[in-house]
């Protein structure tokens, strides 16, 4: 699949079948998410690989309103849980932003891209509580939660939604204006 339709092809997958993914495209996966770029090349994230065991763990510590997991998180039998370990992320001198997270979406990202372009499909999970996850799953102090990742194979009732427009070109870029030019009214 060439990079453009990877692109416009993926889409957040809620519905999988009940196959696992092979351990061979796992490794792809995993692989393509180590070679993501990461601030000072720190390489902060680790990739815990979640089965129905972990994901049932999960599902079942979602149970109050302190900590619910997003429903999308449950409905595959494999995922990624996306952590970066705090003691390994860059600070920025300036302003002490740490990157950890940013880091670990890159990372996140790439997997996802990998995943569509092998003809499975995922969906980013980023509504759960951390500090419940961790403790569930038995997760070191040192290392945050950033995205759960649910993967699998597309269930064939699964299609993209229909209202996911994106906005336009026009409402996502900002030109730069001179500020001498009087002739400019926006910014």
């Amino acid at each position: 699949m060439e990079f453009d339709d990877v692109i416009k092809n993926r889409y957040s997958v809620r519905k999988f079948t009940d196959k696992k993914v092979s351990q061979v495209l796992i490794d792809e996966i995993l692989e393509t998410g180590r070679l993501a770029p990461s601030g000072n090349n720190n390489q902060p994230t680790i990739v815990y690989i979640l089965d129905e065991e972990q994901i049932k763990k999960l599902k079942e510590s979602s149970k109050t309103k302190e900590t619910r997991i997003s429903p999308a998180a449950f409905k595959s039998k494999q995922a990624f849980l996306i952590c970066y370990d705090k003691t390994k992320e860059v600070k920025r001198p300036t302003d002490k932003f740490a990157f950890g997270i940013t880091d670990s979406s890159i990372v996140a990202t790439y997997m996802m891209l990998k995943i569509t372009e092998l003809g499975l499909g995922s969906v980013w999970v980023g509504y759960f509580n951390p500090t419940s996850i961790k403790e569930t799953l038995g997760i070191s102090d040192n290392h945050e939660v950033s995205a759960i990742l649910p993967f699998g194979h597309i269930h064939k009732s699964s299609k993209p939604d229909p209202t996911a427009e994106r906005k336009p070109i026009e409402d996502f870029k900002m030109e730069w204006i001179n500020k001498y030019d009087r002739q400019s009214s926006t910014i």
